[in-house]
């Protein structure tokens, strides 16, 4: 039967592995917000491949994200054997093209029922899982990943409605004509067809398993079931991934013996006001496992502010610009990515760093990353300002290869000399640049204000570029130039401390302090009119957003819709 509300676990961490698993090889370790769970995972994890050996050893998560946490810890095995379940099943069935990578001719035949194409390897490592805003969305979107969710909870076709069952009929024959499996196809065919998980493991470890669905979780428990024993670890008040399926039950049940749950109480990230908070937000909720959690030994604050996300230029900022002066770290949250479009404008204007560390391939949310693979804006202002004095320790000679980041961004006519792009391309790239170089590439009068230029403070040579770069460049530009004049070259360079995102994509994040918009979309506030289960999975979303908060955190105003905080 499920456990009941009322039930509390009574296993150890240290005895993992060791109690009598002839009933299950399940354990299931809960870590309610900030109380260590990676920490925890990572130590189980040496354990085992100390006794079953380095290769013994399968290690999956939700997303890459959590797995990269888990690997950034040294872990005692190689990296092949850590990833997201889906990147597991896509190696144990010889790596088959994802048709959501490849829709082309299928928005060719169906023009009606368009699908936005994803990146295969975004797909595979959990960086596509987010919930799209609904402006975003194209025709056949939302029934992909209606048919997604109902496969993944293993809803009967019987129960479908006539609509998902037609598209799933030409889904389906796209596929197949085209040899494809779709995200959903690497978790049923491993489980109908794969008895053993990759190289056979004595030991699987699940991360982030609230936010797996019935099949994946099935999938786990049925590769587990040919190991030693297998660990899910997660919390079931933190399931937020809904709509790709996820739900408590699938996590909870079966029910195993309480000595094979381990609950983590102490939590080392939320302060007292904000835990009384986040825990009066899920006692209510229909279905959770009962968990003794204590909040770390700290006041805190909980503080229910004016601004709304669409007006946020008045207090919130001059807050949040104190806090930052005070050297900690904010983060801005929000249930949809569109609420956050107000806040990212208002930081770019005031100059004001951000980023979004766990979803660094969202352009939008990090528009300062620097890349190795590829030149970016901020990286053309550091190459410009590196040879200027006031640039540093760091301050060093332009080579040709900085010339030529700077250089392209540039008007040609009346500054530079005909063809000089192309011939800066072919240079020695890494050789320094010497005058002789800069008179070949600038004309005459170009290379005499930038020499008088130089000869000022970096703040002139960085405005002598800016008056010159192309109108394609100029937008670009404005928002990292502005930083670099205001707060120094350095402050590309160095780590934000403001984050921007919404509650999905900082899952596993924190800073000292919260700013939580409580807005919902027109789709999340008719599920949370709903009740009942579909109420919990919105509560849950908020209570994520609001135990990220180190110190303080703050609730804003709604808009219009929006969850009762």
């Amino acid at each position: 039967m499920p456990p009941s509300t009322e039930q509390r676990a009574t296993g150890t961490l240290d005895d993992i592995g060791r109690r009598d698993n002839e009933v299950t090889s399940e354990y299931r370790i809960f870590g309610p917000p900030g109380t260590g769970k990676t920490t925890n995972l990572t130590r189980q994890i040496r354990r085992a491949a100390d006794r079953y050996g380095a290769e013994s050893i399968l290690v999956t998560s939700f997303s890459r994200g959590a797995a990269a946490e888990l690997t950034g810890r040294d872990l005692p095995i190689s990296n092949d054997r850590v990833g997201t379940l889906h990147s597991h099943c896509w190696h144990a069935l010889s790596g088959p093209e994802i048709a959501e990578s490849h829709v082309g001719e299928w928005n060719k035949d169906h023009p009606n029922l368009a699908i936005t194409q994803q990146r295969q390897q975004g797909k595979l490592e959990g960086e596509e899982s987010e919930e799209e805003d609904d402006d975003q969305k194209k025709g056949g979107d939302e029934l992909l990943a209606r048919l997604g969710r109902f496969r993944g909870r293993m809803i009967p076709k019987s129960l479908w409605p006539a609509t998902l069952i037609e598209f799933d009929s030409l889904w389906a024959q796209y596929k197949q004509d085209n040899g494809l499996l779709d995200f959903t196809d690497l978790i049923e065919n491993c489980l109908r067809d794969v008895a053993f998980a990759p190289k056979n493991p004595s030991v699987i470890f699940a991360d982030e398993a609230q936010d797996l669905n019935a099949m994946q979780l099935q999938l786990i428990r049925k590769w587990g079931r040919h190991a030693e024993y297998f660990i899910v670890a997660g919390d079931d008040d933190q399931t937020i991934y809904s709509f790709t399926g996820a739900t408590p039950e699938a996590f909870l049940d079966p029910d195993i013996p309480d000595d094979h749950k381990i609950i983590l109480k102490q939590s080392f990230r939320v302060p007292r006001a904000v835990h009384a908070f986040a825990e009066s937000l899920v006692k209510p909720l229909t279905r959770r496992q009962a968990k003794e959690y204590l909040p770390r030994d700290a006041a805190g604050a909980l503080y229910r502010d004016r601004d709304t996300y669409k007006h946020i230029e008045c207090a919130i900022l001059r807050d949040a610009e104190k806090h930052l002066s005070a050297g900690k770290t904010v983060m801005f949250l929000a249930s949809c990515s569109f609420m956050l479009r107000p806040l990212i404008q208002v930081l770019r204007k005031a100059g004001i760093p951000f980023h979004n560390p766990y979803r660094k391939s969202n352009g939008v949310w990090n528009p300062l990353r620097l890349s190795s693979k590829r030149v970016t804006t901020p990286s053309r202002i550091l190459s410009l300002l590196v040879a200027h004095p006031d640039f540093g320790e760091d301050h060093r000679g332009w080579t040709n290869r900085d010339i030529a980041q700077w250089v392209e961004a540039l008007r040609a006519e009346g500054i530079l000399r005909r063809g000089v792009k192309g011939k800066l391309k072919n240079a020695d790239l890494d050789q320094p640049a010497t005058m002789e170089r800069l008179d070949e590439i600038f004309e005459t009068g170009a290379l005499d204000s930038l020499v008088e230029a130089w000869g000022g403070n970096y703040r002139d040579l960085l405005a002598w570029w800016r008056s010159r770069v192309t109108t394609d460049f100029a937008e670009r530009v404005k928002y990292p130039a502005d930083i670099a004049a205001t707060r120094g070259p350095h402050a590309l360079l160095e780590t934000p401390k403001v984050v921007v995102g919404t509650i999905h994509s900082v899952k596993g994040g924190q800073a000292d302090v919260v700013y939580l918009f409580p807005d919902l979309s027109q789709a999340a506030d008719a599920q949370y009119g709903r009740g009942g289960e579909d109420r919990d999975s919105v509560i849950r979303l908020f209570y994520v957003g609001a135990t990220r908060a180190f110190e303080e955190l703050h609730i804003c105003q709604r808009v219009a819709l929006g969850i009762p905080l």
